[in-house]
């Protein structure tokens, strides 16, 4: 009688396919336990640092996140200058190992299962080029949760993102495929703030984007007073995203509705900004897209 031999089968292991790329700015405090956070997830075969000329002792930090976890690589603008995130986020980007790229703010953290979901959606259909899913607030049950409240088709993800009916995802929450930046672009250098509202835009219009987990975040966001996404928004700040979308939507087929709605929000704005009717503001906009 033959004997079988007990033990002696490997479980077979998963290859990595995951770049994380997180940009670092004065963020010594948090940067490690946002690494710790991906570095174990089995899916994450690199987390690429790129700091950002901090002023505090974060570069020290990740030179020695280096060191302990052989997964950590650290990039660094040229002369150590500080470039702001578009810079350091499309510089993760460009060096990126694997095919699939996801981000997290430095001061941020993974859930344990933050890619399990996303991962099967993404290898289910060879036409999808990314996932969202759902965030949350760190050490905050009943906080936000930044997510789509509904699950939408790929074709209308445009449409509602303008719209904003079901809400926005977070850039903690996007897996995609490193061929959609060559259809859509890189994060826009030219805006400080919402560059990523402006980019998951584009993505939205170029790509096939579809819902992964919306009801359970997969990711934290820590709240604190130096969180660079607080500091600084305003009305210029948003009229200026939103025109970078419209310049960038002038010579495509956005359709009518699309663009009239994209025009209103920047007329709401202008006309806050600029203490004028909003129709008065809507009916100049109007006649500038018709008649430029």
């Amino acid at each position: 009688m033959e004997k079988r031999r007990v033990g002696c089968f490997k479980k077979p292991t998963i290859a990595p396919l995951i770049s994380v790329i997180i940009p670092v700015y004065n963020a010594s405090v948090y940067i490690s336990e946002a690494v710790q956070s991906a570095v174990h997830l089995t899916d994450v075969g690199e987390v690429l640092l790129i700091e950002d000329g901090s002023k505090d002792n974060s570069l020290a930090v990740c030179k020695q996140l280096v060191e302990i976890h052989h997964k950590v690589k650290l990039f660094i603008h040229p002369d150590n200058k500080n470039l702001g995130a578009s810079e350091s986020r499309n510089l993760g980007i460009k060096n990126a190992t694997y095919n699939l790229i996801a981000f997290l703010d430095a001061d941020d953290v993974y859930c344990k299962n933050r890619f399990t979901l996303a991962i099967k959606k993404i290898k289910s259909q060879i036409d999808i080029d990314g996932v969202y899913c759902a965030v949350g607030y760190l050490d905050e049950p009943n906080g936000k949760v930044f997510t789509l409240r509904k699950k939408l088709h790929p074709k209308m993800l445009f449409h509602y993102l303008i719209r904003g009916t079901y809400g926005h995802f977070h850039t903690n929450g996007i897996l995609l495929k490193k061929t959609i930046f060559e259809k859509a672009g890189y994060f826009n250098t030219d805006l400080t703030l919402h560059q990523d509202s402006e980019l998951w835009l584009r993505l939205a219009f170029c790509g096939n984007l579809v819902g992964g987990e919306l009801t359970h975040p997969m990711a934290l966001i820590r709240r604190h007073a130096g969180n660079r996404i607080w500091i600084g928004q305003s009305t210029e700040s948003k009229l200026k995203s939103y025109y970078a979308t419209l310049n960038w939507i002038r010579n495509k087929n956005a359709g009518i509705i699309n663009t009239f709605l994209l025009l209103r929000k920047i007329s709401k704005l202008e006309s806050k900004k600029e203490n004028r009717l909003f129709l008065t503001t809507m009916l100049k906009n109007l006649t500038r897209r018709i008649f430029p």
